[in-house]
């Protein structure tokens, strides 16, 4: 899902005095009129939240992206265009390489601080070390040249990108974002990277949280919820069309709850605002529930889909084990590839509300993937054929197929204990596996522990699982394959990026080389159409090469109570303008009916 900020419109004609962002009043289904102040909004997520700090924060939702407004431009849902939001106005040079903002006067941080150019040079510098560990790192290079911000003067900021690149206006508005120069900027130069990425974990007071968006961190309890509370200084820069100050608002309430089954419980008991069913069996409860008046509100079913995937990663560091030689083998891949019955997934674990995936471009962009993706869709058959071209030909007395050498077909597949959706998906996959001599021991465990065995490496340098499914949101609509942090293979080395299959440091493999050009190659290209063939090239290249096998795709469906209003038109409700935690609306003109 991509983060959506809202820009707004000036009050009157520029002038020198600070101006507030205005909201436009058809971003959402209410009049300004209508409107009452108060009331704390009601959501949940499935697991604690690792960590308050913006600079290793890499999970999705994650805290430290709630608590921001946003960056220099905004997303605006009813156009689909970006336009100036921290930045009052800026100018594009001619051959589009070079930013030249105007940093809006009159903001503020939550402690009361302004909100400067400095922020971001802050940003820039601490975010673009890779000793630092970023999540975001690789996007301050473009096919390893680096972008450079320089502060011109004490409003003006210009960021200078060594190439032109059409997705530069997703960055300037989603990634590079300001960060308190008086919070992080002392430790900087005292402790270094270190210093920094040891600061605001989730233990930290919440007193000492510093955030630029419509809320602060009040409270965090760990397994059971995180409070938030209005920052009583975005108001003073962020207005309605009616002149009245944002947030509506006075909090959030965030529960920790750590079952997906129990979400819906706590939705149909009304202790929750806003809900997305993931199968059908839990949109036919909402839906009984609305029907019968035991839940007031509005379900909105299959309004899109989700922009999100999930995929099975075998650990291809290097091939020094059996089990790493095997899983760099791309026939092997392409075995497991067609032993995923992906319509049984879509049938069993969504309910047959959702679609099999082949490509990590999301469905909801269908016009972006080439036809012919499932070459290595489910067939047992050719899986098996593939598999005794590997030298498993025969199986042993359990069942398992078996190399010459005596090694056997088994390997420990992963995923997260809380995802409901993901253990239906490994259930298949073990079954499928299994017909054809192929023994899968599935694993469900924490989702941070989950995510820590993607990024550990033992004292070896090895990484220690074999194969894992999990999931990506976010991304952009510009082009929308992936991004640096997955593609590049360089990333952080010691893990921190989302190059999951390979964390060597290094290309280990021809295809992997040929995407990162192909990824770079499409950032540079302006023309629509050419920049779709150099995606279905990168489509077609994974597709060969199953890096990530894609697994199924659901379809979004969203519900809310009557209690929280300020939801989105409705041709602007998708899964591309809602959020995990919120749904579809901005949370800044969300408000609680009284």
């Amino acid at each position: 899902m991509k983060k959506v900020m809202m820009l707004a419109l000036a009050l009157g004609a520029s002038t020198s005095l600070a101006a507030p962002f205005v909201y436009p009043a058809n971003w959402t289904s209410n009049k300004p009129g209508d409107v009452q102040t108060g009331g704390t909004f009601r959501s949940v997520n499935l697991q604690d939240f690792k960590t308050l700090n913006p600079f290793v924060s890499s999970e999705s939702p994650n805290l430290p992206a709630v608590l921001s407004a946003g960056s220099l431009l905004g997303y605006n849902p009813v156009t689909g265009n970006y336009a100036p939001y921290m930045a009052e106005k800026y100018t594009q040079s001619a051959d589009k390489r070079t930013f030249t903002f105007d940093i809006r006067k009159g903001m503020k941080w939550s402690d009361g601080k302004p909100i400067t150019v400095d922020d971001w040079i802050t940003a820039y510098t601490i975010d673009s070390n890779k000793d630092v560990g970023s999540n975001t790192f690789d996007y301050w290079t473009i096919n390893n040249q680096p972008i450079k911000v320089t502060k011109v003067d004490s409003n003006t900021l210009k960021v200078v990108f060594p190439k032109a690149d059409v997705t530069a206006i997703e960055f300037l508005s989603g990634i590079f974002l300001p960060q308190p120069t008086h919070v992080f900027m002392p430790v900087w130069k005292a402790k270094g990277a270190q210093g920094i990425k040891d600061m605001w974990t989730i233990s930290t007071n919440p007193d000492n949280i510093v955030t630029s968006g419509p809320f602060m961190l009040d409270r965090y309890v760990r397994g059971e919820r995180a409070i938030l509370k209005k920052n009583p200084y975005f108001g003073e820069w962020n207005k309605d069309s009616a002149g009245k100050s944002l947030p509506y608002l006075d909090g959030i309430q965030i529960n920790i709850v750590a079952d997906a089954n129990a979400q819906l419980a706590q939705f149909l008991a009304g202790n929750l605002d806003t809900y997305s069913p993931d199968n059908r069996d839990k949109l036919a409860q909402v839906k009984s529930a609305m029907d019968g008046g035991k839940v007031k509100g509005t379900l909105i079913p299959n309004a899109s889909a989700r922009a999100s995937s999930d995929f099975m990663v075998f650990n291809m560091d290097d091939s020094a084990t059996f089990k790493t030689k095997l899983f760099s083998n791309v026939k092997f891949r392409q075995a497991m590839s067609m032993l995923m019955n992906r319509d049984a997934m879509v049938d069993l674990a969504l309910g047959g509300l959702g679609e099999p995936t082949y490509t990590s471009v999301y469905p909801v962009y269908k016009d972006w993937i080439p036809s012919g993706m499932d070459k290595y869709k489910f067939n047992p058959t050719a899986a098996a054929k593939l598999l005794a071209e590997l030298g498993f030909t025969k199986k042993g007395s359990d069942g398992i197929l078996v190399d010459k050498a005596g090694n056997k077909l088994e390997f420990t597949l992963i995923t997260n204990a809380e995802n409901n959706r993901r253990q239906s998906y490994a259930k298949v996959i073990q079954d499928e596996a299994k017909k054809v001599g192929v023994k899968i021991n599935v694993s469900a465990i924490a989702f941070n522990q989950m995510t820590t065995l993607l990024d550990a490496k033992d004292n070896f340098g090895r990484r220690n699982f074999d194969a894992i499914i999990i999931g990506l949101t976010g991304g952009g609509q510009v082009y929308p394959v992936s991004g640096p942090s997955v593609v590049e293979c360089k990333g952080l080395g010691d893990g921190g990026n989302l190059h999951m299959f390979n964390q060597s440091n290094k290309c280990r493999f021809p295809f992997e080389t040929q995407a990162v050009n192909l990824f770079w190659k499409g950032r540079a290209e302006f023309d629509l159409a050419k920049r779709k063939a150099i995606a279905a090239q990168i489509q077609r290249n994974e597709m060969e090469n199953q890096p990530y096998i894609q697994l199924a795709a659901q379809t979004v469906h969203f519900a809310w109570t009557d209690r929280v209003q300020g939801e989105y038109n409705r041709p602007q409700i998708n899964s591309l303008n809602a959020s995990t935690l919120f749904g579809p609306r901005d949370i800044a003109l969300t408000w609680i009916k009284r």
